[in-house]
């Protein structure tokens, strides 16, 4: 018999601050503390790399577009690309950053290009030309590119050209044009993304001019940031907990104080349960159906509440969306969200009143959402997912904003993890205790199961990444290499004393 373990999650309130001389904003917005620190350190030259690991929900997607949205200036129109670990992640984001236009309204009006493997076989054979000529079309007709770190890296090491090419033939006007290099949700990617990541930005050090790069995420990666002081750039993070530019209020004259005083709600006040489960073949699935009665007694209860179920596995979800949209007919609509689903269908699930997903919700989609049961592989992912609730108001079903009566996450934990956190002598937490955030978060990482972090792999695998870059192929290719003699020799010394390794 599984125990059920709930606490209460206090709601996040941001710091404002004056808008920076020079910086134009539409009337209805205001920056929070780190979003103008965030452009204080890109704005510095000094500083090589911004790390912004505000939590989710504060607006990141924002600074990380605020040079972009100022129009022309006199020191230059920021080109910017923005890595997104998945395609659905980087569609929402041009969803966004286009109403952002529309709000800013800046005078050079930027064209955005979205570049995914399905956009460029498309764009590419509905104009008659080859791949590598559609990704330099976008690179010259493009302010703004969205695309994935699987492209970005096999563009810099000239995937898309044949071997008689240049190897720079579409990498270096994509780093000479563009100044700003943001990687979104940075702590999902595996070491071999890292490895790309840091060898890109050396290539990129040692064959043109300095760039900026902008990290975002609200889960901090230690290894990451070794990494990169490792290969001598100078990292700053951006850490509004640090600087206490958070505040968690307990109560209602709190909470109105903060608003009169000018502090922006991040998140709502969410009441959390763990549901203890053993570690069994489907044992979440078996979970969700056998208490089903959870989720329509709280349809009965918030008849405007929305909802979604996190899972990891794509197979759970297909098995358990039809019996849902079965067992929920015909008052509310259930659509599923994986890797798998259509592109219409994925549209269509933003809408439902219970949408059924893997990480193509907790790392893609922006849902309006009171109600949420997950499960989770690790810490980063446990915090990510938890990070879809409490963002917003909702809608109700004629498109009329409405303010949700509570937000409920279920928490479908493996047996260990509740151990460590509600049991011993002294556990960290307590049955209906009440916890802010950052307390909260730092136990989850601390008590959850550490995965593998592969540090061995850049020793052992990162080199071969920069050979690629550096031999007969790259930058020694027969086109280039008397342009690059002395980028070449430069790039290999850094890669070899950031992976530990001989390139030889």
């Amino acid at each position: 018999m599984s125990e059920n373990y709930t606490i209460q999650l206090k709601p996040v309130y941001s710091q404002t601050v004056p808008t920076p001389d020079g910086v134009k904003l539409p009337d209805e917005f205001n920056l929070v503390w780190h979003q103008v620190e965030t452009l204080k350190a890109l704005q510095n030259p000094d500083i090589d790399v911004v790390i912004d690991v505000a939590m989710t929900g504060d607006g990141k997607t924002l600074v990380a577009y605020l040079q972009s949205l100022q129009g022309d200036t006199r020191e230059g129109f920021c080109y910017t690309i923005a890595l997104y670990p998945t395609n659905e992640l980087a569609r929402d984001q041009e969803t966004q950053v286009n109403k952002y236009i529309e709000q800013f309204q800046p005078n050079n009006e930027p064209r955005i290009s979205r570049l995914s493997g399905a956009e460029l076989e498309i764009y590419a054979e509905s104009e008659g030309i080859k791949k590598w000529e559609a990704i330099a079309t976008r690179i010259q007709e493009s302010e703004i590119i969205q695309t994935n770190p699987d492209i970005f890296h096999y563009l810099h090491q000239h995937a898309y050209l044949t071997p008689k090419d240049s190897p720079n033939k579409l990498w270096s006007p994509l780093d000479t044009k563009f100044d700003l290099f943001i990687f979104d949700e940075f702590h999902v990617f595996a070491a071999p993304q890292i490895a790309s990541v840091i060898n890109t930005m050396l290539l990129m050090r040692h064959t043109n001019r300095r760039k900026k790069f902008l990290f975002l995420s609200a889960t901090p990666d230690e290894q990451l940031i070794e990494l990169l002081e490792k290969a001598g750039f100078k990292p700053t993070v951006i850490d509004p907990c640090v600087k206490n530019k958070y505040q968690f209020p307990d109560s209602l004259d709190q909470i109105q104080k903060l608003q009169e005083d000018g502090w922006r709600q991040v998140s709502r006040q969410i009441n959390l349960m763990f549901i203890e489960l053993e570690p069994t073949y489907k044992a979440c699935e078996t979970w969700l159906w056998d208490n089903r009665h959870i989720i329509s007694d709280h349809f009965q209860k918030y008849p405007n509440s929305k909802g979604a179920i996190i899972l990891n596995s794509i197979a759970a979800v297909k098995r358990l969306t039809p019996l849902f949209r079965d067992f929920l007919q015909p008052f509310k609509r259930v659509e599923e969200n994986t890797s798998l689903t259509g592109k219409t269908d994925k549209e269509k699930s933003l809408s439902a009143d219970l949408v059924l997903g893997t990480s193509t919700i907790d790392v893609g989609v922006d849902f309006k959402i009171n109600f949420l049961i997950f499960e989770s592989a690790d810490a980063g992912s446990f915090i990510q997912r938890l990070g879809r609730l409490g963002r917003h108001d909702g809608y109700d079903k004629d498109g009329n904003k409405i303010s949700f009566d509570t937000f409920t996450a279920y928490a479908l934990t493996p047996k260990f993890l509740i151990e460590k956190l509600f049991k011993g002598d002294k556990p960290p937490l307590e049955y209906n205790g009440i916890y802010d955030r950052p307390y909260f978060h730092n136990q989850i990482r601390d008590k959850y199961r550490q995965i593998n972090n592969f540090r061995a792999y850049y020793r052992r695998w990162a080199g071969v990444q920069s050979v690629l870059l550096s031999s007969s192929q790259g930058l020694n290719h027969k086109t280039i290499r008397s342009e690059y003699v002395a980028s070449r020799e430069a790039f290999t010394k850094d890669c070899q004393k950031v992976f530990e390794t001989n390139l030889e």
